[in-house]
């Protein structure tokens, strides 16, 4: 996830660390300027993540097309996220990644396994092969969520406004993580 969004943002792959919680970063990608909250594939923060969905304007999802072991816990996630009502009529955009290694799942083996046409109907989604770290497919995936995008441009909230809006909750969650106790708090629960 992080590789899609170093080369979208960068043009290449930057060294990074693991993404723990929610990450913001906002990239321009064709002609769209978007925020973009990254979490960690493995994050035990996943489930108080709702608080970021309102107002957002689609959905980017990445797997790695050559794991087949989590593949369930793939479809499990997103048949969940398709059934938020703040996605509903909103488009996702699965990049399935890795392409470029031995052995991936393609496009039609993906879209079984994890069932994208059981998805609620109210949810368009789109399935990207990709090799992230080669720069391929990443530009078609972000031209599909931008066109898809642009035809509910009277729906969505002002970008400023959301901005503002998610840098707030980052600097206050930044904040609370920052006290001794809270850590001590988080660390009971997680």
């Amino acid at each position: 996830k992080t590789t899609v969004l170093n080369v979208a943002k960068f043009g290449k792959n930057v060294v990074a660390n693991p993404t723990i919680g929610p990450d913001f970063v906002k990239i321009e990608v064709n002609n769209a300027s978007l925020l973009i909250m990254e979490e960690g594939g493995r994050s035990r923060t996943r489930a108080s993540r709702r608080i970021y969905y309102r107002g957002v304007s689609g959905l980017i999802f990445v797997l790695d097309a050559t794991d087949r072991e989590r593949i369930n816990e793939v479809r499990d996630e997103l048949l969940q996220l398709s059934k938020e009502e703040e996605f509903q009529n909103k488009p996702i955009l699965i990049f399935a990644n890795k392409q470029d290694l031995s052995n991936p799942m393609s496009s039609d083996e993906i879209q079984e396994k994890i069932s994208l046409t059981t998805f609620n109907e109210n949810v368009k989604w789109h399935l990207q092969p990709a090799c992230a770290i080669q720069n391929e497919g990443l530009r078609e995936g972000f031209q599909w969520l931008e066109n898809s995008m642009a035809k509910k441009v009277d729906t969505i909230t002002p970008v400023k406004e959301t901005i503002d809006d998610l840098s707030t909750i980052k600097h206050r969650l930044m904040s609370l993580w920052n006290m001794g106790n809270f850590k001590t708090l988080w660390s009971k629960f997680f």
